[in-house]
Parts: structure tokens; sequence; C-alpha cells
């Protein structure tokens, strides 16, 4: 007998569990599917189409009139059927212009489908499963005279033909009076394609009293099939709709998918469609006796040896399918070297098919596991859409096999979300989305289950628990991400923070500098920090007698919480401490690449995951700590930088100089789930390694909007218009000692400038690093919308490619920020451009424009200054000439201070073009200013890209 479970019917159809070849069309709603088979076979035949967006819409409705048209695909093939036409109305409301017109007309002809006695055929209603059936029964040969599909009751007749023959097998919940759906449409028409085809004897009629009585020949058979299609289909000497209709279409029965369950193959004009599991004849969400298998199956006979399967591999030791037999499937042997039982558990997809002419049972378990996406990739016009996956590995230590490259083609993902998927023969075989729930922790079964509020959730059997299952705290939120059957899979705290992490660099009693509890810390942003402690914790953490260099055996990655009296807990974790070799390329981390190798084994592409290599994502954070004892320096005197994400991490690569290095990197890490790392700590010798890169964001600093030196209690910081990772930000705040390139250096720009690397303290940037794929130039000219000339005017002018996705900013006089496009660049030989170039290509543009308007042309339009002459100062008033003017033309003077490199702006003046004249000489009242001279400082005016120096 058969059991379906509703449970498990949503895990199938949830997980789509099918092998599908290349030859299946891909449709972009592919996981809204239920009968995916049916839909793959049927759509790769051409009866039932997709939309031109790529999608199939499996819950549409179908139309009588594309019922119709569905019908003439199956019995003419799609080729002829679009040549049908209409030469007059088939019904008054289908004229010959209706796109349905040519097949209605073909089916009527052909007594497959009646109108209304009204006349009409209604080719836009819904159509009934019932009479979607009496269509279907009509073109496999069944006359409805003869089968009583007429009156008031035909569709009792219809449905019963129609489940007799198995029109509806694979959709348990038909109700003939609803609507039937395209997929519906798609699983029916399927059925009928390897249905038998009847036909019927010469018959005889007779008119009693007005009615046509037949009266011989009222029996369907079943028509032979004698030719070489016989087999195609079913090798029964009968002719299935599709041995007659569809000659290149070919199913085998005998196979079995990538989890090893017996399947079906379709080929379609020697092309596969796709491999497809059968239905199973029972089936179980948990591990199962196989005496209860037994009984379900409705055996009378014992299978001694029935072979397991789990997630594809066979299993060395088979199962005895007998009456009362209590042992259960996970108690088989999986391997007898090493030994090991099947892993089958809550959630595992336990699968059991008998065939009932030999007595022989397959057992199949399929395992959910659960991942995190690790890269979305999008679509290009050599690839499909992929996903690739990092596996969050479970607190029974089972792994899916899952490899770091495996790709699995789809799409809406996105990176970091924790999925559900399934593995075998190598591959991913399906990725669903995670149902989560949230709730406080109030009770915990190790191993079993936990309580989120009043709610208990039992354990998959390959839970994972973000830090492990000892860390789950009674009273602490949690978020709970469920399988397809509602087990517990994996389980994170709501609110993970990694501002909680910190490497421990040394404790109270370690150093004669501390006289309390306190503990010595690295934060996770790269700072220096000494907390007092809740309590003395030297006798919890080995080896800290003196400060540890990160990357000894003994160092500690710590989750640091403040308690309500301002002292600190610090909980240990399972921080990993790999020995990394002096030896040339012995260590490799390069920027956005995931893999991070840590033996010579692993730079070389080999190894073990763990040994020889880890991994990182979007959401590692690594604090890199760099000193140079080609200067005299050490580890104690390093420098600390953070990042986060792979794709801001820097590359630190072997110098290449042949020889082994003196120190070796020192390396701390942690990996809150053993398969990504969460935290990694590095101390690198920069006269032995190469650090370059890191923090791919690009920041563009307008020095006109610098403000003077702002202070208060906490920092002295500039104010700037400036752009972030491509966005126009308001007051950025620049520490008045900002670190560039880890050298201190003075947060007060004398003009435009782009950095990358920012580090932040409390909202105020404190380290810049220089980027080294960006220039600035004077003068521009637009090419066209793909190519731009900088330097021009120079004599040194260079052409550059725009990438397609360049962001493109204007600043004017002010330091006010506008972005804009290539199209809107005009010629200029004193335009001040800043840029930065990825791969060759333009990918960011910073022009400098001092003027609203430009002199396109050789004569004519506005004329920019050539110099600012004749500049003296005698209190209040000071004089200057602008030359190369242009009568009625506003110009802005701004009037600056210079002492030791630091630009403070004290005004801003307006001076309009002299009528009838190039020059023009202009009395500003700029106050009191002071005399400087005596401290190196100079006062300068600036205008139109020109500048003048005098002293008071």
């Amino acid at each position: 007998m058969k059991k379906f479970l509703s449970l498990v019917l949503a895990l199938v159809m949830t997980m789509s569990l099918v092998t599908v070849s290349a030859g299946a069309k891909d449709f972009s709603d592919d996981n809204s599917i239920t009968y995916q088979e049916a839909v793959d076979v049927i759509s790769e035949i051409g009866v039932v189409d997709g939309y031109t967006g790529g999608d199939f819409k499996p819950t549409d409705v179908l139309t009588r009139g594309a019922a119709a048209k569905i019908i003439c695909n199956l019995i003419l093939g799609p080729t002829t059927a679009s040549a049908l036409s209409a030469s007059s109305a088939p019904f008054k409301d289908v004229p010959v212009s209706n796109t349905f017109a040519g097949y209605i007309t073909y089916c009527a002809q052909e007594k497959i489908i009646n109108g209304y006695s009204d006349g009409t055929f209604r080719p836009t209603a819904t159509l009934s499963g019932n009479a979607f059936m009496k269509m279907l029964l009509g073109a496999l040969g069944y006359d409805g005279d003869v089968e009583g599909y007429t009156g008031p009751n035909w569709s009792v007749a219809v449905i019963k033909q129609a489940a007799g023959i198995g029109l509806d097998d694979g959709n348990d919940e038909f109700v003939g009076s609803k609507a039937v759906t395209r997929e519906e449409a798609a699983l029916y028409a399927f059925n009928m394609l390897q249905a038998t085809m009847v036909e019927y004897d010469a018959k005889t009629s007779v008119d009693i009293n007005g009615a046509t009585v037949t009266i011989a020949g009222d029996k369907a058979k079943e028509i032979e099939n004698t030719s070489r299609t016989d087999g195609y289909i079913d090798d029964d000497n009968k002719m299935q709709f599709a041995e007659r209709y569809f000659t290149d279409l070919r199913l085998t029965t005998d196979t079995t998918d990538d989890f090893g369950r017996p399947a079906n193959t379709w080929r379609f004009k020697g092309v596969e469609v796709g491999t497809f599991a059968k239905t199973a004849d029972a089936t179980y969400t948990a591990d199962v006796k196989l005496g209860q298998i037994y009984s379900d199956l409705g055996m009378s006979d014992k299978d001694e040896a029935a072979p397991v399967f789990v997630d594809g591999v066979e299993a060395s030791e088979s199962a005895k399918v007998s009456k009362g037999n209590d042992l259960k499937v996970s108690e088989l042997k999986f391997t007898n070297s090493p030994a090991a039982n099947c892993n089958v558990g809550n959630g595992t997809l336990v699968e059991a098919y008998l065939d009932e002419d030999t007595n022989d049972v397959t057992i199949v378990a399929i395992n959910t596991y659960v991942a995190e996406v690790n890269k979305v990739v999008a679509e290009t016009n050599s690839k499909d859409a992929y996903i690739t996956l990092s596996e969050l590995a479970a607190e029974n230590g089972a792994t899916s096999g899952l490899r770091a490259n495996d790709e699995f083609e789809t799409t809406g993902f996105e990176n970091d979300q924790i999925v559900l998927f399934t593995y075998a023969n190598n591959e991913i075989q399906s990725v669903k989305a995670a149902e989560s729930a949230e709730g406080t922790l109030t009770r915990k079964v190790s191993g079993k289950s936990i309580n989120l509020g009043e709610t208990k959730y039992d354990f998959s059997k390959m839970y994972s628990v973000d830090g492990g299952e000892s860390s789950l705290g009674i009273d602490s939120e949690y978020v709970v991400y469920l399988d397809a059957n509602g087990y517990a899979i994996y389980v994170e705290e709501t609110e993970y923070n990694i501002a909680d992490y910190a490497y421990l660099r040394a404790l109270q009693g370690s150093s004669v500098a501390f006289a309390s509890d306190k503990a010595a810390l690295i934060t996770y942003d790269g700072k220096m920090k000494t907390v007092d402690t809740k309590e003395d914790y030297t006798n919890d953490f080995a080896g800290y007698g003196s400060e540890l260099q990160i990357g000894n055996a003994n160092s500690e990655i710590v989750l640091v919480k403040e308690t309500s009296n301002g002292e600190y807990r610090l909980k240990d974790l399972d921080t990993k401490n790999p020995s990394i070799a002096k030896a040339e390329d012995s260590f490799e981390l390069r920027n956005g690449v995931a893999r991070i190798n840590l033996t010579a084994t692993g730079v070389a592409g080999n190894g073990t995951q763990g040994t020889d290599y880890i991994y990182a994502d979007s959401k590692t954070v690594f604090v890199v700590g760099t000193y140079d004892s080609g200067v005299g320096e050490d580890w104690k005197d390093a420098t600390y930088r953070a990042y986060t994400g792979i794709n801001n991490a820097p590359t630190i690569v072997d110098d290449n100089d042949s020889s082994a290095a003196t120190n070796a990197i020192g390396m701390s890490y942690y990996c809150r789930n053993n398969g990504v790392a969460t935290i990694v700590y590095l101390s690198v010798d920069e006269a032995d390694y190469k650090v370059t890169g890191g923090n791919n964001d690009v920041i563009f600093f307008a020095f006109e909007s610098g403000s003077k030196k702002i202070e208060d209690s906490d920092n002295e910081y500039y104010t700037y218009n400036a752009v972030v990772d491509g966005k126009i930000v308001e007051g950025v705040k620049v520490d008045a000692s900002v670190k560039i390139n880890n050298r201190t250096s003075n947060g007060s720009f004398s003009s435009n400038v782009v950095f990358t690397g920012a580090d932040y303290d409390d909202g105020v940037i404190t380290g810049l690093d220089s980027l080294s794929n960006s220039g600035t130039v004077t003068g521009i000219n637009k090419v066209n919308n793909e190519n731009v000339v900088l330097g021009y005017g120079s004599g040194s002018e260079s052409t550059y490619v725009v990438a397609d996705d360049a962001k493109i900013f204007f600043i004017d006089d002010d330091g006010t920020i506008t972005e804009g496009a290539v199209s809107n660049i005009r010629r200029s030989d004193e335009d001040v451009v800043t840029y930065v170039l990825e791969d060759g290509q333009i990918s960011y543009l910073f022009v400098q424009q001092y003027f609203e308007d430009n002199d396109q042309s050789s004569s004519g339009g506005r004329q920019e200054l050539t110099s600012i002459t004749g500049v003296t100062y005698s209190a209040p008033n000071l004089t200057l000439t602008l030359n190369g003017t242009n009568a009625g033309q506003n110009y802005k003077v701004t009037l600056k201070m210079i002492v030791a490199g630091v630009t403070t702006e004290l005004g801003t003046y307006t001076v309009t073009g002299a009528t009838g004249a190039t020059s023009t000489t202009a009395v500003l009242s700029v106050g009191t200013l002071a005399s400087i001279a005596a401290s190196g400082g100079i006062y300068m005016v600036s205008c139109g890209g020109q500048n003048a120096t005098f002293t008071a």
C-alpha cells in the first residue's frame, strides 16, 4: 500500500528533490512548481509553454481556449497545431480572429470538445478538472456518447474513467469541480502521454422514438502496438499516446537518481530531459524500524537483503525487512572500516520502495543539511546565476561532503543567508531558504531539544549550534532555523555582536603594572584596551604568565561582556592557533579570496580544511598587526588595523626573497560554526611579508568644504563634504592628527584628496591609507560618453575608458559635491580632476570646477582668470587685481591663512568683472590680519584656480 504523510509531501515539494539534467527547461519559478517531472517533460515537448519572462506560473488557472491548444499540441504536435486556423467562426463567441479559433475548431470537428446549448464556447472562462479530463479522454479515443459523458451526470462517468486509467495520478487532492491550474493541466497531460489509447468496433445504431441508441460496438478496447515504437513508453504491446504522437520521446523506468531512488529518465530527441524519483510506497521523516516498513508496505513475505542508500551512498549492511523487526535504519552499518552506522534521525527523509513483482525493497535516506550562502554570482552571457555554500557543521560531527567550489544554479538568495540543502553524488541537489523563529531560551535538553518560550523544538539529526551547544544560555535570546518538518537545524544568538570579541594579550598577575584583576585586550576594531575584570582569570587561561603574541599555542580569543558595575566577564572560545612555518610560501591571504592558506600545501591548492586552509566570508573580521623587524621593531610594537569582510581584507603573501622568514606570522582565529572564520587576528613582520591593499572603499574629501578645527570633550577634528563608497556625505569628521598610512599627519587637507582604508573611532576618521591606483591632474575633455582625456591642455594628455558603472562627481568653489555623468563633463584646461582606476578604466572621477561657465569656443563666451596680481594689505583693506575677467561676471575670492601646514579659511568675497577691461582691481574689507610671518605663516587668496600669497 502507499502511505503519504502531509509533512513528507511538503518536504518533497519544497526541497524539490529531483535530479534534473541540463536538457530540462529552467523556469524562474521552478521552486513553486509541485509537479516538476510533468512540467519539465510537457514543456520540453512543447505542449505547454512558459512565459516570455522566463516563468511558468504554475498556479494560474487554465482557460477553455488554452485547453484546446494543449489538446491540439498533444495530437498534432506544436508545429502542426500552430498552423491551425478557422475559415468560419466555430462558435458564435469565437470569431476567426480569436487566438484559439483554430484550436477550438479542430477539437470541435474531432468531437473532443463541445460548446454550450446557447451556441457559445466561452473561450476565456476557466476550465474545471472534469471538463479537461473529458477533453483528454476524447483525445485518447474514448467516445463521449458511448461512455456516457453527456447528460446531467456526465462528470461522474468522466472521473470514473479518468481515475481508472490514471489521468489524475500524482494529485491526491483532485477536485473535479475546481478550475484546473496550469501545472495540474501539465500533470494530467503528462499522465495522458503514458495512457493507452482505445478504439471501438464498428458501431451499430438505431433510432428509437427519435433517439439514436448504439446497440453494438459500444465497448472501448485498447489499441495494440506492433510497430517499432512499442517500448518507447511501455513495452506491453499496447499503444501509449506518446508512442503514436511523440515518437521522439523515450521513457526509461529502471534507472536511479543521485540519491539511489528508483527513478524515471526521460529523453526527447536524444537529449535527456531529466531523471525523476518515483513515488515512494512508504515515507517517513525520522528514523524508523524495519518491521514498521514491512507493515506499511503491506508485505506478506520478508526481504532478507534490502539495499539501503544514505545520501546516495549504499550502506555496507543491507536491511532485513521483516515482520516485527525492531532494528532501526540508523542501527545498520554504513561503513565497516571505520565502523559507522547510517546517519538517520529526525529530519531525515526515509523512503521505501517495493517491487511487487519481485518483493524487493529499496530503502533510501536523504538528510537535510544547513549552510550559509557563501557567494552569490549573477548570470552572465556564458553562465547561469549560481551560489556557493558554506556548511554549518553538525553537532554530531557529520558532514554532507560539500566542497567549497560546489556551485548550485539558482537565483533569489543573498550572501550569508541560512539555507537548507541536500547533497549526493558530489553535487548540491537542492537549496531552500530556512524558516526561522525567535524567542527566549527557557529550557534545553542536551542533544534532544530546546524551548523558546513555551514552544519546544526537537533537534534535527544534523543540527548545528552557533558557538557549540554548550554555549546555549538560559534566558538568552536565540533564533532557531527549522527544516521542512519543523525540526531545529540551526540555532544562533539573536544579537550576535562582533564588538564582544577580543584577543586576550595579558591578565592580572602577568604584569607588575596590574594591581587588581585586569585584562589587556586587542579589541575587534584593533584598539588596545585594558579592563577591570569580574574575577581573577589567571587560573582559567593557561600560559598567561606574560603577554602572549598572537598565534602562541596558549593564545585565546575571548567573549567580553560588561557587567552592571562596569567590570567585565571573560568567556573563553574555541581559539585556533595554527603554527605557520617560516619557509617560503607557507601563508597566503588574498583580498577577495575566501580561502586562507595556512601551509605550503594549502598555498599549492591542496590539503585539508582546518589544517592547511580555512575560509572567510563577508562577515569575517580581520585584525592585522604589522611591525618591521628591519627597523628594530618586534611584535609588541605592532600597529593594528581592522577590516570587515574578505573583500576588504588586505593581501598578505611572502615577500618572495627566496629566504625563510625571520619571524613567522602569528595567527589566532575563531570559527563560530567550525566552517567559516568569525574573527582572525594576525601578527605580521613586514620585513618578511608583503601587506598590500585592504578596505576597497574610496573616500574623497573636498578640501574647499573643510571647516576650522573643532574641539569637543573627546576629539579634535575637521569636517568635510565627502564621497564615501560612492555616496555623498556631508560633515565627515577627520581627526586633527589622522594617521595616513599608519603615520601621523594633519587632518586639514590643502587640496582635494582621495583615500581608502578608513579607521573610525566614535564616528571620527582616525586612519586612512593612500589609494595607489589614483591620481590628480589639471584639465579634462570628454571624447564621448565612454572616453575622457585627462590632462587636457597640459601637453601631456592621456585618454581613458570610463567604466560602465563609474561614479562621476563635480565639486564647486565652495566644496559642494553633486553627482553627475560623463555627459556633464565640460572641456577645460583648468578644472582639477582626481581619478581612481580599476583594471585600467576610470571607476571614480572627481572634477573640481572653478567656474559655472567655461570658454568652450575660440571666440566669445566667458573668459577665465589668467592670474592674480597686485595683492597688498593695509588694514582693514586687501587690494588685488584679477586678470582675465569678463564684464559682469562674478568671481569668488577666498582668503586663507596657512600656518605649519594647516590651512584655515578666513572668508569669501565676490568681485564683479569690470566693464570694458580684461582685468579688474578690487578693494576688499577683510578686517585686521595678524602678523604670522615670524611663525612661517602666509596668507593666500584663491580665485578660479589661481592663487597669490602675501604677508600682513
